[in-house]
C-alpha cells in the first residue's frame, strides 16, 4: 500500500446510516469485503433519530416489494448479528379522524390485497379491541398486525458492530472527500484519512448525497424536512401498539418509555436552505398536497446550511467538526402539542413529560420514494438515497437488494421505479403514499 492508501475493499460505502450499514451487512454475507465510511458517528443523523416504525401499511405501491423483503429480514436480524435492534413485530395502527383520510385508507387496501398484506380497516366500534388503551374516538383505522417497530438508536450501531466483528472496515469521523477516479472509472474513494481502493462505491449519505454527487455532474433532487421527536422516561403506560393519528405518533420504546412525534397532519418544518433552492420548483405539487402539515421557515438555517456545505466541499480538516453530526433543534411547540394529544388520546394521568427531545432532517425526493440506481456512465457507482422518511423500515430490504445488484448485476425486485432518470422524464411529481 502507498502512504496515502488506507484500505482495499470490494465495496466502499459512503455513509454510516442504517442504509449504508444494511448494504454492507448483506454484502458481507455474500462474501464481499466492505468498508463503511461515516463523516460523524454511525446513525448520527436521521437513521438514529426517527420514530422507529417498520411498516408496510400506507406505503407507495412502488415500495411494497422492498418493505415486504425488509420485514422478513427484520424478523431475523437480531439473531444474525447477535445483538439487539429493539425490533418487535407488534403491529401498527393508523387512525382516521375524518372521512377523507378513512377513504384513502380504504382505497389503500387494494394495494394490501395485491401484495398479500394483512392490513384491515377497523371500524370505530372495533378500535379498542385492537388498541385497548385508546380513549379518544376515531372514525376508524388501518391496522396491520404484521407491522413492527425497532429502536433507531440501537439498530444501525448494532449492525455496525457486527460488521466490525466480521472484519469490515467501519470508520467514524472519516469524511469521504471525493471519488478516486482511474481511466475514467471509479476506483475507490478519497477520505480524510487516506484513499480506499474499491471495485464498487455506494453513495448512501442521506441528505449529503446530492452535495457529494453534484461534483461529478450527477443531479439528485433532494430537499429536507425537519422532524421533531421526543421520549418519555419509562413508566406504566399500558400501550403495546404503535399508533399514529392526526395529532401525534406514539410508539412504545425498548426501554419502557414512549417515543412521541408529530402525527399524520404534522406539522413538519421545512427550513429553507440554499442547496434546496435549485430543486424547489419540483416540489410544488408535494407542498400543495401537504400544505397543512408543512411549515416553511426562512431563517438562520439558510446561512448555517450554506456554511456546512462549504465546509463539506472544502477539503479542510479544520472545518469538518461543525458538520460531523449537525445539531438540529427540535420544535418544542410542535412536540408539546403532540405530547398533549397523545396523553389525551390514551387517557394517561401520568404527567408524561418528555425527558429528551431532538430533531432530524429527512431527505425527500419529489415523488417521495428513494433513488436506488447504478450509474452506468460512471461504471461501478451505486446510489442509495432519498428515502423520504421511509428509510428506517425499508432499510434491510434496500440493503439486501443492492447487495444482490452489486454481487450479481441483477435484482429479484425490479429497481426501475427507483432509477434517477425518472426525474428527467417527469419534472413535477408527488408522493402517492397514504401515511
Amino acid at each position: 500500500m502507498s502512504s496515502r492508501e488506507l484500505k482495499r475493499v470490494d465495496v466502499a460505502i459512503v455513509g454510516g446510516g442504517i442504509i449504508g450499514c444494511a448494504i454492507a451487512w448483506y454484502l458481507s454475507g455474500r462474501g464481499l469485503s466492505v468498508g463503511v465510511y461515516e463523516k460523524g458517528r454511525i446513525a448520527g443523523e436521521q437513521s438514529g433519530k426517527n420514530s422507529g416504525f417498520v411498516r408496510k401499511q400506507g406505503r407507495d405501491r412502488r415500495e411494497m416489494p422492498l418493505i415486504k423483503r425488509s420485514l422478513d429480514l427484520w424478523n431475523r436480524i437480531d439473531a444474525e448479528i447477535g445483538d439487539v435492534t429493539g425490533f418487535r413485530a407488534s403491529g401498527i395502527i393508523a387512525l382516521a379522524s375524518d372521512e377523507d383520510k378513512l377513504g384513502r385508507m380504504r382505497d389503500w387496501l387494494e394495494i394490501a390485497r395485491e401484495f398479500d398484506v394483512d392490513s384491515t380497516l377497523v371500524a370505530s366500534s372495533g378500535i379498542r379491541s385492537v388498541n385497548p388503551g385508546l380513549q379518544a374516538p376515531f372514525l376508524g383505522g388501518l391496522y396491520t398486525p404484521s407491522d413492527a417497530r425497532a429502536e433507531p438508536s440501537l439498530a444501525a450501531p448494532a449492525i455496525a458492530r457486527a460488521l466490525a466483528r466480521k472484519g469490515a472496515d467501519v470508520r467514524e469521523n472519516c469524511l469521504v472527500e471525493g471519488l478516486l477516479m482511474q481511466a475514467g472509472k471509479v476506483a475507490g474513494i478519497v477520505t480524510e484519512q487516506g484513499e480506499v481502493r474499491a471495485e464498487t462505491v455506494v453513495v448512501a449519505a442521506g441528505l449529503w448525497s446530492g452535495v457529494f454527487l453534484r461534483r461529478y455532474g450527477i443531479s439528485v433532487p433532494q430537499v429536507d424536512l425537519r422532524v421533531s421527536v421526543g421520549r418519555t422516561a419509562p413508566f406504566d403506560h399500558g400501550i403495546a401498539l404503535p399508533t399514529i393519528f392526526d395529532k401525534a405518533l406514539v410508539r412504545p420504546r425498548h426501554d419502557g418509555g414512549l417515543t412521541i412525534a408529530p402525527g399524520l397532519q404534522g406539522p413538519l418544518d421545512y427550513d429553507a436552505a440554499f442547496r434546496s433552492l435549485r430543486y424547489a420548483p419540483r416540489y410544488v405539487r408535494t407542498l400543495f398536497a401537504s400544505r397543512e402539515g408543512t411549515r416553511v421557515n426562512i431563517g438562520r438555517h439558510f446561512w448555517d446550511d450554506g456554511r456546512m456545505v462549504s465546509a463539506y466541499l472544502s477539503g479542510a480538516l479544520d472545518r469538518y467538526e461543525a458538520l460531523r453530526v449537525p445539531h438540529v433543534p427540535a420544535n418544542g411547540g410542535v412536540l408539546e402539542s403532540s405530547r398533549a394529544a397523545a396523553k389525551a388520546a390514551f387517557g394517561i394521568t401520568d404527567d408524561m413529560e418528555l425527558v429528551e427531545t431532538w430533531a432530524c432532517r429527512i431527505d425527500i425526493t419529489p415523488d417521495g420514494v428513494p433513488v436506488l440506481d447504478q450509474v452506468l456512465d460512471r461504471g461501478n457507482l451505486v446510489i442509495a438515497t432519498g428515502m423520504s422518511g421511509h428509510g428506517f423500515g425499508i432499510s434491510l430490504g434496500v440493503g439486501d437488494t443492492l447487495a444482490e445488484l452489486i454481487d450479481t448485476g441483477a435484482t429479484t425486485i425490479p429497481l426501475e421505479p427507483f432509477r434517477l432518470e425518472r426525474f428527467r422524464e417527469r419534472f413535477f411529481a408527488a408522493p402517492q403514499n397514504v401515511l
